[in-house]
This record gives C-alpha cells, structure tokens and sequence, in this order.
C-alpha cells in the first residue's frame, strides 16, 4: 500500500508543487473551517434555531444579490492572465489586471444598490421581524468594496497561497473574537448583524490589499494606467468566457443561495436555523476539499497552454482517484460521529439537523470527488460544456425542491443537493472522458 500511494503521489514532477500548495491552503483551510465551526456554534447558542434562520437569511439575501448583480473576473483572470504570463507579456497582463478591478467596482456598486433598494420587500417576504430592513441596509454596505475576486486570482496566480491562507485565518479569528464578545455580554443579534458587516468588509478588502502589495514587488504596481479596453481585443473570446463561468458559478451557487431563501418563505426561521447548522458544517468540509480546485486549474491552465495533453488527463485521473478514496475512508466513520457531535456543538435545540447533514454528506462525497473536473474544463475551454451541465442540475434542483420540501421539509431541500450533485458530476465526466481531446488549446 505505501508504494501504491508514493505513485500516485509523484506520478509527476508537478505533484511536489501542487501538494506545497494545497499543503498551505488546507492548513489555512483547516484553521478556518475549525474556527467557523467554533463561531457557528456561539452563534447558535447565543440566539437559538429561530435567530440563528433570521441571520442567514440576511446574509442569504446579501449574497444572493451580490452574486446575481455581478460579473466575478477570478477565473477570467486566472486563464488569460496565465497566457499572458507564459508568453512574458507585461502590458496585457496588466490590462487583463486594470479590466478585472473594474469590473469588481462596478459589480460591487450595483450589488449594493439593488440590495438596499429591494430590502424593504425582501425583509416582509423572509419574515425577518420589524428590523429586517434594519438588517439589510447595514450588510449591504459591504457589498460597495468587495475586491476578492481580483485579489485572489491575482494570488493564485503568483503562487502566493500561503499568504491567502493567512489572511483567511486572521478574518475568521475577528469574526470569533466578535461572536464571543457578543455571547459573553448577551448584545443580541444586532451584533450578529454588525459581525457580519465587519467580516464581509474584511472579505472584500484584505485579499486584494495583500494583491496589490504582490502586484507593486513584481513590478506591476502601474497596471492603474493601463487600457482595460485593449484586454477584449487581445484576448479570444474573452467576454464569452466571462459571461460563461459566470453563468455556470452564478446556477451551481444558486443551488447554495437560494435555497436558504427559498426555505425562509416556505418553512419557519427556526427550520431554517437547523438547515444552517447543517450547511454550514458540510460547507466547512466542503471549503477544505476546494483548496485542491484553487491550487489545480493554475496547474491544469499552463498544462493545457502547453499542449501536454497526457499529462493533463493523468492529472485528473489520480486527482480524482485520491480523493474519492479520502473521502470515503474519512466520510464513512465520521458519519456514525454526527448525532453526538451535533448535540455536543450546538445542543439538543439542533438535533433535527442530524438527518440532513447525514444526506448533505452524499452530496459533498459527489462534489470532493469531481473537484478537478471544474477547472479541467475550464483550461480545455469547454466553459460552454460546463455551463450546459450546471443548467441543467439546476433545473432539475430548482423542478424538485418545492415538492421535495413539502414532503420532507430540509431533508427534502438536501435531497435535492444530491440530485444536483449526481447530475453535475456524470455531466462533467462524459465531457473529460467520452469526448476526444482538441489537438489544440481551444481558441
């Protein structure tokens, strides 16, 4: 067996990188999950299932809009920018820069608008009390200097996923600083509300500052001055792939958005507090298995710019052998742990989200395990693929929920995760492995 796993571990000189890499952000990673996991259980505590639904559905809605309101240039950035890296070109990588700042500024504005415009309605929708609006409007502001999509790519593609992880860790710890201070002198779920404006600021402006610091040592501090226009002439299909990851990231999201918002108006805050607990403990295994994904398609961009085809498929294929095999060999005990867990973190009040973190650890094993498939398509340029098999998980999610959770309240809303998991996933497998690979980097 030990010889089996140093195989698959350095069946190519390019492992050593990616496992420094991941070995970074899944430190960081795991310090934040645990960290969130800390904080979700004060929370929890300190303002019970029904309070505990009142403040994620406002952080629901806030990020819902966001992310329906804006073109997030990440994954833009990451495969042009590494183009023209490969190629040492200085001045279009600045102008892929200078177009992606823009469109997180202006991204960010209209987020902000339409949230604190639609508040009033979206607060008597979600029964969020007399002060819902209240809410809103607070957490909204954040959405006005939210720069991480820039800030990250622009990380990732230095190499700089320590420095990321750091960050993320010292952002977690202030939310759990705030969270115990609010606990320990009983301040009420305003401070909830005022933790996460201050964590959504941070989110949005510590990644991008430590960006900018990276961007000025390298040599690319004057990206400022450069024409953002230039970026869509000199780069192919720029905008199409924009609006496609965008589209495919905006429908895969929504199966994590809307249905939060989707059981506020369907079910009681106190329903929607236990569906919290759930999400949030499978988001913090989830959050460490997409490490791999931030650390893989820089990896997989340059392979596929490089025409290394072999290399690129052999990737994928240990990629997602290994963890198949983690998942299974972690996922199975831990899931006979859950009941106890549960009832030791968060208490006895909780106890109805058992059944669904059990069912959302289905889905989680199907996603962990296509984690490379995302990026893989990406490099290969099938952003048009992906999108069409993320369509068409949603509707299908989106066709089910309704009945599903008339039947069987948030164990019927996890249910559909599975069904959107396992659609995605076969999707995203009939386009790696029954379709041929392009002789060429698709233009």
């Amino acid at each position: 067996m030990p010889n089996v796993i140093q195989r698959l571990i350095h069946f190519d000189e390019l492992v050593p990188r990616i496992m420094r890499n991941v070995g970074y952000l899944v430190s960081g990673t795991t310090a934040v999950a645990l960290i969130g996991i800390v904080t979700l259980a004060l929370t929890a505590r300190a303002l019970g299932p029904a309070g505990l639904g009142v403040l994620a559905l406002v952080e629901a809605y806030i990020r819902t809009v966001d992310m329906l309101s804006r073109l997030q240039p990440t994954q833009m950035l990451i495969k042009y920018g590494a183009e023209a890296m490969e190629v040492g070109d200085k001045e279009r990588f600045k102008r892929l820069i200078k177009l992606s700042v823009l469109i997180d500024l202006v991204g960010g504005t209209l987020a902000g608008v339409i949230a604190m415009s639609l508040g009033w309605w979206a607060a008597r929708v979600l029964g969020l009390g007399p002060e819902g609006f209240e809410y809103i409007l607070l957490v909204a502001v954040a959405l006005f200097v939210s720069f991480r999509p820039t800030g990250i790519a622009l990380l990732r593609l230095f190499d700089r996923f320590g420095l990321l992880a750091v960050s993320d860790g010292c952002v977690a710890v202030m939310r759990l600083a705030i969270v115990a201070v609010a606990l320990a002198f009983d301040m009420g779920i305003w401070a909830f509300m005022v933790m996460l404006l201050l964590h959504s600021l941070a989110d949005g402006i510590v990644a991008f500052a430590l960006a900018l610091r990276e961007l000025a040592r390298r040599g690319y501090g004057s990206f400022w001055r450069a024409s953002a226009r230039d970026a869509f002439g000199e780069n192919v299909h720029l905008f199409r792939f924009l609006w496609n990851t965008n589209i495919n990231q905006i429908l895969r999201n929504a199966t994590q958005r809307f249905d939060v918002l989707a059981l506020g108006v369907l079910v009681s805050p106190a329903i929607v507090g236990q569906y919290q607990v759930a999400k949030r403990s499978g988001k913090a295994v989830l959050r460490l298995a997409r490490t791999m994904t931030q650390v893989l398609f820089p990896e997989l961009a340059k392979l596929w710019i490089q025409g290394e085809r072999a290399r690129f498929r052999r990737m994928i294929r240990r990629v997602t052998l290994i963890v198949f095999a983690s998942s299974v060999a972690i996922g199975v005990p831990l899931a006979f742990a859950v009941p106890s867990l549960v009832e030791l973190v968060f208490g006895e009040e909780f106890a109805g989200s058992v059944s669904m973190i059990l069912l959302l650890g289905v889905a989680i094993v199907l996603n962990v395990t296509g984690l490379a498939f995302n990026p893989a398509l990406l490099s290969m340029g099938r952003d048009k693929e992906l999108l069409n098999v993320t369509i068409l998980g949603t509707v299908l999610f989106a066709t089910a929920f309704v009945p599903a959770v008339s039947l069987w309240g948030g164990n019927g809303a996890m249910l559909c995760h599975i069904l959107f998991s396992a659609v995605w996933f076969l999707g995203c497998l009939w386009h790696l492995e029954f379709r041929p690979l392009p002789e060429k980097p698709a233009a």
